[in-house]
């Protein structure tokens, strides 16, 4: 576990677990051309499958961007959630009790039940932008003060 983004970099990592000092789950609804755009770039790439891949599936954007506004030892950071476990919470809430209620869960799961018992970010570059550190893992990992068996 790191206490930073730096410290990712001085090792020479691109992949990193670090746990946010503070942290603010935030989520806004995206523009419908937004959604489109998503749609499209899907079927572009699904168009690209060579005759012995199996059909993908319809791709259903999700309407929100989730995004985490969070402090680690070095600096401020304001990430998008590339966690897909994190867009599937929400189509698996808003199935049960509807899009009000499910991005309330998220809410409090984010914003309070993750970060009073322990929470990290899985963070990794992109071969594009190797200097750019994106948010791929949300975990739910319990912080314990170890105790001396003396």
């Amino acid at each position: 576990m790191l206490e930073s983004i730096d410290e990712a970099v001085n090792r020479g990592q691109t992949l990193a677990l670090v746990r946010p000092r503070s942290s603010s789950f935030v989520f806004k609804k995206k523009h419908d051309s937004k959604i489109a755009q998503e749609k499209r770039k899907y079927e572009e790439m699904a168009r690209q499958l060579s005759f012995l891949d199996d059909e993908l599936a319809a791709f259903n954007p999700c309407p929100y961007e989730f995004r985490f506004r969070w402090r680690c030892t070095a600096a401020k950071h304001n990430n998008t959630c590339d966690d897909w476990e994190t867009t599937a919470m929400f189509f698996n809430q808003r199935r049960k009790y509807g899009e009000a209620k499910a991005l309330k869960k998220m809410d409090d799961v984010f914003n309070n039940e993750y970060p009073d018992r322990g929470m990290v970010f899985a963070l990794g570059t992109h071969s594009r932008y190797p200097t750019t550190w994106l948010l791929v893992g949300v975990v739910r990992l319990d912080e314990f003060s170890q105790q001396s068996l003396l």
